[in-house]
């Protein structure tokens, strides 16, 4: 392997995880042709959840910029916008890119951007580009947008359109009565006539705010009753009193039935169970029924726990255990120093990114309880391989509080996909001035 072809590796790594160390490794190699790797990441959303961490188009859209081959990338993107099928959270990426390029001034995008919208009539292609019809074209997009979109609901009674995008179009331009423009093209064209009928019978509210009732015994035993899926927060859980802490967890001690020892012990998992820790070790130690998730929730109960034995299962199991993932709480109030050479281990075991986002969590858990500058090894591990923008905020969180952030990971997130991480550095940059 080449030299370059390191680096091309290197820069297809950051660009799958969304690190800013792409941007850094562009600007010093400018001899190298990155166009491939650049029109890969733009046409696929690497995040690992992209419905939740949305589009990385502005993140590619910097690196393009940059790039001797901006012309070249901005071609084939626009290619691909105007032949791409299918809607993966790459379409929308796609459809981001060319507004940023028409917004640049470049004419085609916009062209690119109406011809994959008409091909939201073809029945294999999904439908995509709404949003970004309103933002290029103003009230002319609007229109158009109604009118395939009220032809695609004249072929299937059953489908409709809610109003939210219309109405947020219309907060964003008040000088346009966007409602009367939609009932005046809806006289001249029957599809926009179909949109319109169809935004006004399924109008959006702003759902009211409802205020949370501060929770008791009362309602959260109502919950473990039930057969739902039982979740409360820590916060919500630290509104009940001792008393009724310890009325739960007697009622837990004697409880037979799997579902309701589940929702006892997902609610201390949550709030610190009040009495010996010894019958929850029990449980622990125990297989667990078939489809039964109580070994998991016992152990994020006992991580509230400081107890020697506690601590040497957490080696033991840390160690020789294939699966380490549900393990990593019992650290959290047994952690020692020298402990994070184990955490080390687990974050070296691989580097898929399935592997890498179920361990984090136990990770952030250890280290936001015990602030140690050890922390840095562990973290900087899971940051190297993880391709969650989220979390990869956190972890940055916690190698700030304790010191030891690095200048060269402190200059990559200036350039991050995730814009929480890109605030946090013009955070940190305006406290050192």
């Amino acid at each position: 392997m080449t030299e370059n072809d390191e680096i091309r590796n290197q820069f297809l790594n950051s660009l799958k995880l969304g690190t800013g160390k792409t941007y850094l490794i562009l600007k010093h190699n400018p001899s190298i042709d990155f166009s491939d790797l650049i029109i890969k990441g733009a046409i696929e959303n690497f995040a690992y959840d992209a419905q939740s961490e949305g589009s990385r188009a502005k993140y590619i859209f910097r690196l393009i910029q940059k790039s001797k081959q901006k012309e070249k990338i901005t071609s084939a993107i626009l290619t691909k916008l105007i032949s791409k099928k299918i809607d993966d959270h790459g379409l929308d990426q796609l459809f981001d890119l060319a507004v940023l390029f028409y917004k640049k001034g470049n004419r085609k995008a916009k062209d690119a951007i109406y011809k994959r919208f008409y091909k939201n009539l073809l029945d294999d292609y999904e439908i995509g580009g709404k949003s970004q019809m309103l933002e290029i074209d103003g009230i002319n997009g609007l229109l158009k947008y109604a009118e395939i979109i009220g032809e695609i609901l004249s072929k299937d009674v059953d489908d409709y359109e809610e109003s939210w995008r219309i109405d947020y179009f219309q907060k964003e331009n008040k000088d346009i009565e966007v409602y009367k423009e939609l009932e005046k093209a809806s006289k001249e064209n029957i599809f926009v006539a179909i949109f319109y009928n169809s935004i006004l019978e399924n109008k959006w509210k702003i759902p009211r705010a409802k205020k949370l009732k501060h929770f008791t015994y009362e309602i959260v035993k109502e919950r473990i009753d039930s057969d739902r899926f039982f979740f409360i927060s820590v916060e919500k859980a630290n509104e009940l009193s001792i008393l009724e802490v310890e009325k739960l967890a007697n009622e837990f001690l004697i409880e037979k039935n799997i579902i309701r020892k589940e929702h006892y012990l997902s609610f201390f998992s949550k709030r610190k169970f009040p009495f010996d820790y010894q019958p929850i070790l029990k449980i622990a130690n125990i297989k667990s029924p078939r489809n039964s998730r109580l070994n998991e929730y016992a152990f994020e109960c006992l991580q509230y726990f400081s107890a020697k034995e506690i601590r040497d299962i957490a080696i033991e199991k840390l160690k020789y255990e294939k699966n380490t993932t549900n393990y990593l709480n019992l650290l959290v109030s047994n952690y020692e120093i020298g402990d994070y050479k184990i955490l080390n281990c687990i974050a070296d075991k691989s580097d898929d990114y399935d592997y890498i986002h179920s361990i984090v969590f136990g990770f952030l858990d250890i280290y936001k309880v015990n602030k140690t500058k050890e922390c840095k090894e562990p973290l900087e591990k899971i940051y190297h391989k993880m391709n969650c923008g989220l979390h990869r905020g956190d972890i940055l969180e916690v190698l700030y509080e304790n010191g030891v952030l690095c200048k060269e990971i402190l200059t990559e997130i200036e350039f991050d996909s995730d814009e929480k991480v890109r605030k946090m550095f013009r955070k940190i940059m305006k406290n050192v001035r």
